[in-house]
């Protein structure tokens, strides 16, 4: 009875060594435990920065880890003993939840590499200091364009593409690259969007603006010899032009974003939606080509329609430029008309819960 009972606990021990083993060898393969207990799991965009799936990796990927940020919440799930912790969890004002990191398997490296994805679930409640660099490009026409603002003069004329990053973190570099007068093709035909596909990297964001130049019947240009027609047909020509700049970003791993022109100031006290056609074009290809569209027209019209009355003198107007002859300018802004539209793209763009939203200020 005695050497039965001996022989019983030698093979628990040896069953119990072999156990540790096992953990211990999964631990340093690379292959994963349950995911981390708490934070949402973030889902960004086709920029690359979309969550990682569960891999095996040479050091280990954890699952869920990729670039958070997409979901208002925040928080990335960091999956037991991961090694790649992606890029983070930030929310996308810096709020989201910190992912939890999951438990250490026999106190192994993997385990460590989960505490460290817990830490960077953890920097979504500080910000977005964490998140990788990208860079912001902007496509569009005066009314996106920048100008020199006058420190002494708040009624500066601006565009709202220069005001865009101060709604975003230093992460983000936003470079406006719009040139007044463009249409959507005469962009195209001069080069423009050639020279920011050469700059633009995969991860990056190119938000494009146009249809004020493009609704012109009258006016022309010449390019090379030949005069061309500023207007595009916003149901077909204006639509295949567009197209170019979503293909264009995507061929580099870049998220094209379209935004919707702004109203002319006859919106002001519920007046017609001026550009509503190049609008519900920008929305319909968006839809066509699962591209995200922020509807700047509609959220300036909403805005201006609920001003009244309508000012009528340059000291009483403070959203639309101010001509050198006192009149008030019908297409183009001043700096706090910018700053609004520029909060506006911002909004949009949480809204369509893009990665880039990780990015946005509180």
């Amino acid at each position: 009875m005695h050497t039965t009972l001996l022989q019983r606990g030698l093979m628990r021990a040896a069953l119990h060594i072999g156990l540790a083993l096992t953990a211990t060898a999964c631990s340093s393969s690379g292959e994963l435990g349950s995911a981390g207990a708490s934070g949402t799991s973030a889902a960004s965009d086709a920029s690359g920065g979309d969550a990682a799936s569960a891999g095996n990796a040479s050091a280990g990927s954890s699952a869920n880890t990729g670039n958070g940020g997409a979901s208002a919440a925040g928080g990335a799930n960091a999956g037991n003993g991961g090694a790649d912790t992606g890029r983070g969890g930030n929310g996308a004002a810096g709020s989201g939840s910190a992912g939890v990191a999951g438990t250490a398997a026999s106190g192994g490296a993997a385990g460590q590499a989960g505490a460290s994805a817990g830490a960077a679930g953890t920097a979504g409640a500080a910000g977005a200091t964490n998140l990788p660099g990208i860079t912001v490009h902007i496509a569009g026409d005066s009314t996106v364009s920048q100008y020199v603002l006058d420190p002494k003069d708040p009624k500066s004329w601006a565009g709202w593409g220069q005001m865009l990053g101060a709604n975003f973190s230093a992460r983000a570099s936003v470079v406006d690259e719009a040139v007044g007068g463009r249409t959507a093709r005469r962009f195209i035909q001069e080069g423009h969007l050639a020279a920011i596909l050469k700059a633009i990297h995969a991860g990056d964001y190119l938000l494009v603006q146009f249809g004020t130049n493009d609704s012109n019947p009258t006016a022309t240009y010449t390019f090379n010899g030949v005069t061309y027609p500023y207007y595009a047909a916003a149901e077909t020509d204006f639509k295949t032009y567009l197209q170019e700049y979503i293909t264009g970003a995507r061929d580099k791993g870049a998220t094209p974003v379209l935004v919707t022109p702004p109203p002319r100031n006859s919106a002001y006290c519920n007046g017609g939606r001026s550009l509503a056609n190049y609008g519900q074009a920008m929305l319909e290809l968006g839809q066509a080509s699962s591209v995200a569209v922020v509807d700047l027209g509609l959220k300036t019209h909403a805005y201006l329609s609920a001003i009244c009355p309508k000012p009528t003198t340059a000291a009483a107007e403070t959203f639309f430029k101010i001509n050198a002859d006192g009149s008030i300018d019908g297409t183009h802004f001043q700096e706090n008309g910018a700053r609004i539209m520029a909060t506006f793209v911002a909004d949009g763009i949480s809204e369509a819960k893009l990665g880039l939203a990780a990015y946005r200020k509180p």
